[in-house]
């Protein structure tokens, strides 16, 4: 389930506006005009290379952009050094002082600040308490595990109370069990304090966990801007569609309004505004096709052979071969308890329909 909406009735808190970067000819960015509301946690998503690093970046004037402009809070931010532009940063690698204890490591952005040491130590008293590691204090990172160090960063990028905080795949040096606790965390601590959130990630899970809204980026460009939920269910492009969990994808031809061909089958669904006879790709989740015992097809069914199972925790993937699709492989997830019922197994025929709603169309996509 999304959560509520962030402070949208208000004025964006940051902005970009045709914002492009080169490195030489090659186009890291091109055009990202986006905007995200006060107090909202917003995740970059994408593969290696799409440029979600490279946006965060210019967001905090670590690189410089090409073109376009960045605004924060009203304020053109576009050619500010960085120590002016009010953003706390948490880097994949920590970037501790190894010389320097926990209290030290979390209150050395508040040195500079003239705010007095018995200030500075009630701050990181609070930070530390926040993060849950007040008994922490005088250690050193050496002396910490993973998690812990990570915690120490976030607590250190708070400390001078910035208007953004930058998460630059924070998590993802951690093992499993650690990340999906400390995920939590930070969403907790980025629910209690407000503060607007920009975190890159590459894990699709991460993303639709802890976001308000995902930003979901490929070779420079933003892809689709929207919900966790509107991600998964109504992906814009056959990118988002491929990226975000599991979709399969079936070549058929528009026979008429409302129905679909592919192989011997024909799949009821939405075609406008697509023409008939116009060639597509149809999408559709392996969680909405549902199984049905063999005996024959009926109508409307395909007729399939389980070729391989895959045991995923609380449900099962069945990899089905479907001769009157043209030999293509679909995949289908059943809940455990009904595949035992069912007696699924590999080399069992099956059968199997496709709701309307599940189905999206697409145009095929150009060769890269």
């Amino acid at each position: 389930m999304d959560r509520p909406a962030a402070d949208n009735g208000s004025a964006p808190y940051l902005v970009t506006t045709s914002l492009s970067k080169y490195f030489g000819s090659f186009p890291a960015l091109s055009d990202i005009t986006c905007s995200i509301a006060r107090g909202e946690f917003i995740c970059f998503l994408g593969p290696s290379g799409c440029g979600k690093t490279t946006l965060l970046r210019c967001i905090a004037g670590l690189e410089t952009q090409t073109e376009g402009e960045i605004r924060v809070d009203g304020r053109d931010v576009s050619w500010l050094p960085p120590s002016r532009r009010d953003f706390g940063i948490v880097f994949q690698s920590y970037a501790l002082f190894p010389n320097l204890t926990v209290a030290a490591n979390v209150g050395f952005g508040l040195v500079n600040q003239r705010i007095g040491r018995d200030a500075v130590e009630r701050r990181v008293d609070e930070l530390l308490s926040l993060v849950d590691l007040s008994g922490h204090a005088a250690k050193y990172p050496a002396q910490l595990s993973g998690g812990e160090q990570q915690r120490v960063a976030l607590a250190r990028a708070l400390a001078p109370s910035p208007g953004l905080l930058l998460l630059d795949e924070p998590l993802s040096a951690l093992d499993a069990k650690v990340r999906a606790r400390l995920r939590r965390e930070i969403r907790d601590i980025q629910d209690r304090l407000g503060v607007t959130t920009i975190m890159v990630t590459h894990d699709q899970e991460e993303a639709q966990t802890m976001a308000d809204r995902i930003f979901v980026l490929d070779a420079g460009r933003i892809e689709q801007m929207g919900t966790p939920s509107e991600i998964y269910d109504a992906p814009a492009t056959p990118f988002v569609a491929d990226f975000i969990g599991v979709m399969n994808f079936l070549p058929v031809t528009v026979v008429d309004q409302g129905h679909v061909r592919c192989g011997d089958h024909r799949f009821e669904c939405a075609t406008a505004p697509h023409a008939t006879g116009a060639a597509l790709s149809c999408a559709v989740r392996p969680e909405d096709i549902s199984l049905e015992h063999d005996g024959g097809a009926r109508a409307g069914q395909v007729e399939a052979e389980i070729r391989y199972i895959e045991m995923l925790g609380s449900f099962m993937r069945m990899y089905l071969f479907c001769d009157g699709l043209g030999g293509l492989e679909i995949r289908a997830d059943v809940r455990k308890d009904l595949a035992r019922t069912m007696k699924l197994a590999p080399r069992r025929r099956v059968s199997f329909s496709i709701p309307s709603e599940s189905i999206r169309l697409y145009e095929p996509e150009e060769p890269a």
